[in-house]
């Protein structure tokens, strides 16, 4: 029986260890919650990444570690993961009461609420959360976590949904120079950010559905009930290109086509921009007739998390094709303007994004007749990227 009881103690501390731990902190003189998950495999030996995961508007920080499997993932590459908690905002309408928004984010977001009360015309600014200081809290947050472990300073991810996309802007764009990397999905920048200059290159990740109904795609509209529709910020391809001309990447996008695999009614495509100041990067991950939706698991032909983290390590591959264990397929030249040399006696076929096989031979082939862009070649087990640009 003590035996037993040893054993069940010491399974206790194994796994809360490994648990997620919900902490507080004081700041604004407020008290904030958030939860740290820190991977059992964490010895303090090793420079541990850091992800922040922010929630959306009216969630709960529990709900980024119930819904999504960043644990498993922190778990897998031994990052710190960090889940914070936003306050409510309750804002008071002239003469209409009071409206409850739920929690949210102090992103940088003002609306310009115009609307007639019994004839008349009112007209006001409702800055969201605007008495909140959500960025010295989230860099507090920051500060605690590396006193408390090894991190790498370096390696400080931070991600978000809806409202806290947006926020995971702000912070790029304010803080910068602690921030290696954001994704936000189905957020943009705010309206009060968007004059701003970020402080830093920042990668950034963008992820947002075309027939989003919360947070519209070609003007980043809301509605707020029967007070109306109103832009919180830039739409998002605006978005983008905020980022894109700020870290200065290339104008034109690599834009490759995800392989549509499962009957999701979705079509993802990625738009990577590179070749920026100090290395960094901008990707768009546009997904056709993706709503306001967190896209997860093997329903899909994505998985939100597996993209996430793979933009964040730099190791996005959209089609997975190259992960053939075969020596990969020589090409020269490469990028190819006319002819193009294989090494290999194989029938070769080579295929546009959209999966549609556009040319086919061995030994030397004439792409002249293709327009300019990205092909994958394929021969027997083994494909490789080809770069076609006649200029």
């Amino acid at each position: 029986m003590k035996k037993t009881l040893t054993l069940i103690i010491l399974a206790f501390l194994a796994f809360s260890l490994n648990a997620q731990t919900l902490k507080t902190i004081t700041w604004g003189e407020q008290q904030r919650d958030y939860y740290e998950y820190v991977p059992s495999t964490y010895t303090g030996d090793t420079p541990a990444p850091v992800l922040v995961m922010l929630h959306g508007m009216g969630d709960q920080a529990a709900d980024i570690l119930n819904v999504t499997n960043f644990m498993d993932m922190a778990d897998e590459k031994g990052w710190i993961l960090l889940c914070p908690q936003a306050l409510e905002f309750v804002f008071e309408i002239p003469f209409a009461g009071s409206y409850n928004f739920g929690t949210c984010w102090a992103a940088g977001i003002t609306l310009n609420v115009t609307f007639t009360l019994y004839g008349m015309p009112l007209n006001f600014d409702i800055t969201v959360n605007g008495d909140v200081d959500d960025s010295g809290f989230l860099c507090a947050l920051l500060d605690a976590t590396e006193s408390a472990y090894n991190i790498d300073q370096d390696s400080v991810f931070f991600g978000g949904f809806s409202l806290g996309a947006c926020m995971s802007h702000r912070m790029a764009i304010e803080h910068g120079d602690r921030i290696n990397a954001i994704a936000a999905v189905s957020g943009v920048v705010g309206n009060d950010m968007q004059a701003l200059s970020p402080t830093a290159n920042v990668n950034v990740l963008e992820i947002f559905g075309t027939n989003d109904e919360v947070i519209s795609y070609d003007n980043a509209e809301i509605s707020v009930e029967t007070y109306g529709s109103y832009s919180i910020g830039l739409p998002a391809e605006t978005t983008v290109e905020y980022w894109r001309g700020f870290n200065q990447c290339d104008e034109e996008a690599i834009v490759e086509q995800y392989p549509d695999t499962q009957n999701d009614g979705l079509t993802f495509e990625m738009h990577s921009y590179q070749n920026g100041s100090n290395g960094s990067r901008v990707s768009f991950l546009k997904v056709n007739c993706g709503q306001h939706s967190w896209y997860s698991g093997t329903s899909y032909d994505i998985d939100y998390e597996v993209e996430i983290i793979k933009f964040f390590t730099n190791t996005l591959d959209v089609t997975d094709l190259n992960e053939s264990t075969e020596p990969a397929l020589a090409i020269y030249p490469n990028p190819a303007r006319d002819i193009i040399q294989l090494d290999t006696d194989d029938e070769v076929f080579i295929y546009d994004l959209n999966g549609k096989m556009v040319l086919q031979g061995s030994g030397k082939l004439d792409v002249s007749g293709l327009p300019d862009g990205l092909y994958f070649v394929k021969a027997g087990d083994t494909c490789t990227k080809l770069i076609i640009n006649k200029e």
